[in-house]
Formats: structure tokens, C-alpha cells, sequence
């Protein structure tokens, strides 16, 4: 058969009579226009009755199909036993049909409704609460719901960029096509769940923040926010606002302080972020004398030039020597358990140094997210959020990987998943105090992977030990994933790296495996990749 053959058997959907209730009234009349030379009766309501008949179309008011008036100043109008029934009788159904004649009900095999502009009442400034309710549609998602749930027997519209094609259909062939009835069908309920969506911000349980701006000052941005979560994003301790950058910064700061929690639970820990990376982390047992103060300043001397400005996450509550340590820097954001404007002189230690310093309090340590998700051209993509402390660390080379370095590999493992790939995070334990650990230096965001270890991890980390008396030998380097060449090896061997940790599962790890051996260096495989883009 032709294909010409085959789309003239395509099954299509005859409108006999068509619902219009729209808010926007662009290309309404043209669509109107189409369905009525198709010999579809036209049912509208208010404003958009009035604009056909404008436009010379005969219309039947609603009120003749619901049989009750406009009341309430519009809040009823299209809500009715005979409109919806008229809507979600299935076609064709022997019981359906009876009941229909019974009842007499008047068939709507289309409805045509947009609702009413609520998201852009919402960008209003200065609505009031009860200005912004009027604009809450009740009527027009019920239609839409109901032509939805009765597709490909109903043809639901719900933007006037779907007008088109369905004109199109009805002067060819005076009817429309299931496939596209189906199409629009799939788009009311998208519709229906952003129209609901962005209600439940304004008005739900929900907390939202009008941010100044986005990621960029020519771009807008809004939080909403549990106003139980675990980080207290509606506490406004300075009179500095939070931006958009501060708030994607401590999230990722917030979110590897967890990890610390989670791994060193008898130690405090320190986390400095800047543009979404870690660059400086430290850990220090609590019952150190001034732990809190050394963990700063191990983690800050990781990256000084980093640190200066970024956002620091403390996983135990400011103490007052470590604010006076930081009031003498420069930074952006400062969080912690337990701070506050009445109860916290830490803070206002800080605050009589640092005017516009921005401060959150942390309610609990170990709450992010299960899910995240990324709009992307045409689409929403989604992934669960690579969560777990719990990789096995097993010894594939002839020098064992010494079972010392294995709590160390732990707060690696768990500080390179935290940067942005390609990462190389290179680390160390403290002679003193014992049972400190510390990022010395890190490559993050590259491309290249050897240029990450190269350029960026190793002269960080000599730098780090420089400043300290350390030696890089007695570092690990811990890799976000596999090393596709053993050229990651050769390198950190010629830097004096001794111990290295990757996930494995390339097709030459052999080789990976061989250079380690060729120059005396332990190596762990996980299994387990950590990409972060």
C-alpha cells in the first residue's frame, strides 16, 4: 500500500462541538474559524464568547450547556455536571451512551482552554496574596484533566502555538488525526503539572527567595526551599542577601561536609568551596586541643589563593578563637551548626570584623538530596545522586596497599567525588595531630587529565607542602575514574607520588597496573566512578 494509502486509513477525530475558554486570545479566531467550517458547533465562555461573535461567528454561551449562569464575578462559570460529562462520556460505550441520552448531555469533543496567567502574577512586584488567589484557574485544568483522561476521543489545546497544526488537519481533511490528538494530550498534562507546580511555590509549604539576580547579574533567579531542611535557607543572620553562586557553593560545600561527618564521626572538619569546587579540607579528631582552629587552617593553607573569598561549611559549631581567626580573612559565606543572631557571640565576633560577611545556620549534617535533575534542550534529565562512603578499596599491584592509608583513601575518595571532572585529588594524614587528614593540592574540571595531575594537583600540593615541611611521598592521589593510559602513572611517579587510587575498569588497566610495578607504587581499585560535569 502507498504511504498515501496508509495515512488516509489513519484514524482522526471528527470535533462536533468544541469548548473555547482561554485567557490568551492569540489566533482564537482563526482556530474558531477552522472548526467551525469543519461543521463544529462553537461553546465559549465570557471574554472569549464575546470575541467570536466579534469576529462575525455564531456561538453557543456556556451557560445553554452547563445550565447555570456566570456567577461569583467569573469564579463559576464553566464547573458542571453537564460540561464535564459532556467531555468524559467514552465513545462508543453501550452504558456510556445510554446514560448520555438518558441525561440528555450535549457532546464536547474539544476543549480549548489556557488558564488563567498565574506564573506571571507571581513576577509581579507588589501583588498582594489575594490578588495573586484570583488568579489560581479552578475550571480550566478541570476541562483539561477531563479532555486528557478521555484522549484520542477528546482534543485537548492548551497553547496557541498547537493551533496550527490542527487548522491544518481541519481543511484537509476536516477532522484531526489521533496522533496528534494524542500529542496534545501529553502536552496538557506537562501543562497542567508546571500550571500546579508553580501554585504549590507560591502558596504551598514551600519557602521562596527572589535571589538579586542568577548565575550572572543579566539573569534571574529564585530558591524555594523546605522551610525545614536541613539547611536554614529562610534565617536571614546578615543583612548581606545570599546569592545565586553562594547559595550552588555551600550546597556543594554542605553536601561534602556530610561525607565528613559520615566518615570521621569523632572529628571536626572544615570545607572551603569556591565556583563549586573544594579547595581546601581538613579533618581533625575533637579531642585534639583547639581541633576546630587547626582544621581550619590546614584546610586553608590547601589553596590560600582559593580560600580567600570562598564559603567555608563547619560540621561542629563555630567556636569564638576560630571566628577571630577568620574575621582577620576575607570570606564570602560562613556555615555551621548552631548559628545564630541571639545566641552565637562566634558570629558577632565575625560580623564587628566583616560587615557584609553572609552567614547560614546548619540545622543537620547528612540530608542531601536522593534525586537531581538538569533542563536540557527539549528536555529534563534525571539521575539519582551519587551517594555511599562504602567503596572496597582492593590492592591490585605488588606493593599491598598499607592498611594505614585506608581511612585516608576513605576521606579521599569522598573529597575527589566532590570536584568537578576530570579530578585528581591528592592527600595527606598529619603527623600532628594524629588522625588529621588534609587536601594538600587538587585538579578539577579538566578535560585533560594528566594537565588535572600536572598543571594543577601537583604544584598545588608541593606548594601546600612547602609551606609546611611535608613530603609528597607520604600523599595519596585519588582519580574520579579509570586511567585510560598508564601516562596518569609515569607522572605522578616523576612528582615521587607513592600511592595511588582509582576506580579501574579500563581495557589497559593492565598497563596502568604494570607502571605502578615498574616503579614501586601501591595502587587501589574501587570500582566505583565518580563523574561530576
Amino acid at each position: 500500500m502507498s504511504v498515501s494509502g496508509e495515512k488516509s486509513l489513519e484514524k482522526k477525530l471528527k470535533i462536533r462541538r468544541a469548548l473555547l475558554s482561554v485567557s490568551d486570545k492569540a489566533g482564537i479566531v482563526e482556530l474558531a474559524r477552522s472548526l467551525d467550517a469543519s461543521g463544529a458547533e462553537l461553546v465559549a465562555t465570557g471574554r472569549t464568547a464575546q470575541v467570536l461573535k466579534e469576529a462575525g461567528l455564531s456561538v453557543t454561551p456556556i451557560e445553554e450547556i452547563s445550565g447555570s449562569p456566570e456567577a461569583f464575578q467569573g469564579r463559576m462559570k464553566t464547573l458542571s455536571f453537564p460540561v464535564c460529562s459532556g467531555i468524559l462520556y467514552r465513545r462508543g460505550d453501550h452504558s456510556d451512551e445510554r446514560d448520555l441520552q438518558k441525561l440528555q448531555i450535549q457532546p464536547l469533543d474539544c476543549v480549548v482552554v489556557n488558564f488563567y496567567p498565574f506564573e506571571e502574577a507571581s513576577l509581579q512586584a507588589g501583588i498582594t496574596r489575594n490578588e495573586l488567589i484570583e488568579k489560581i484557574d479552578i475550571g480550566g485544568p478541570t476541562l483539561v484533566r477531563a479532555a486528557a483522561k478521555n484522549s484520542p476521543q477528546v482534543l485537548v489545546l492548551t497553547s496557541p502555538g498547537q493551533y496550527a497544526a490542527v487548522i491544518e488537519d481541519l481543511k484537509t481533511t476536516g477532522s484531526v488525526g489521533f496522533e496528534k490528538v494524542e500529542n496534545c494530550a501529553q502536552a496538557a498534562w506537562e501543562r497542567v503539572l508546571t500550571y500546579d507546580s508553580a501554585i504549590a511555590r507560591e502558596l504551598g509549604g514551600w519557602g521562596k527567595r527572589i535571589l538579586r539576580y542568577g548565575e550572572n547579574p543579566h539573569q534571574k533567579g529564585f530558591l524555594e526551599f523546605d522551610p525545614e531542611g536541613p539547611i536554614a535557607w529562610d534565617e536571614n543572620l546578615t543583612a548581606t542577601e545570599l546569592s545565586y553562586n553562594n547559595i550552588t557553593d555551600l550546597s556543594a560545600a554542605y553536601a561534602l561536609a556530610s561525607d565528613l561527618a559520615d566518615i570521621s564521626p569523632n572529628s571536626t572538619g572544615v570545607v572551603i568551596v569556591k565556583h563549586g569546587n573544594p579547595c581546601g579540607v581538613a579533618v581533625v579528631p575533637k579531642s585534639v586541643p583547639q581541633a576546630q582552629k587547626i582544621a581550619l587552617t590546614r584546610a586553608w593553607e590547601g589553596d590560600p589563593v582559593s580560600a580567600f573569598g570562598g564559603v567555608l561549611v563547619f560540621t561542629d559549631p563555630l567556636e569564638d578563637e576560630v571566628a577571630t581567626w577568620l574575621a582577620q580573612h576575607f570570606v564570602e559565606l560562613v556555615a555551621a551548626p548552631g548559628l545564630s543572631n541571639s545566641s552565637s557571640a562566634a558570629l558577632q565576633i565575625l560580623l564587628a570584623k566583616r560587615k557584609n560577611l553572609k552567614a547560614v545556620p546548619i540545622r543537620r549534617l547528612g540530608e542531601v538530596p536522593n534525586e537531581s535533575m538538569v533542563v536540557v534542550p527539549g528536555g529534563r534529565l534525571f539521575q539519582t545522586v551519587d551517594l555511599g562512603n562504602d567503596e572496597v578499596l582492593k590492592s591490585v599491584t605488588k606493593v599491598e596497599w598499607p592498611k594505614e592509608k585506608k581511612q585516608l583513601a576513605r576521606f579521599g575518595i569522598a573529597v575527589c567525588r566532590a570536584l568537578k571532572s576530570n579530578a585528581i585529588a591528592l592527600l595527606r594524614e598529619l603527623h600532628s595531630p594524629a588522625g588529621a587528614f588534609q587536601l594538600v593540592g587538587a585538579g578539577q574540571g579538566q578535560p585533560n587529565r594528566i594537565e588535572a595531575l600536572k598543571s594543577l594537583a601537583i604544584p598545588r600540593a608541593q606548594a601546600t607542602l612547602r609551606a609546611s615541611e611535608g613530603s609528597i611521598d607520604e600523599c595519596i592521589l585519588v582519580s574520579d575514574a579509570f586511567f585510560p593510559f598508564r601516562d596518569t602513572v609515569d607522572a605522578a611517579h616523576v612528582a615521587g607520588i607513592r600511592f595511588i587510587v582509582q576506580p579501574g575498569g579500563s581495557i589497559k588497566d593492565a598497563e596502568s597496573v604494570s607502571a605502578c610495578d615498574e616503579h614501586g607504587i601501591s595502587m587501589g581499585f574501587t570500582g566505583t566512578r565518580h563523574f561530576k560535569h
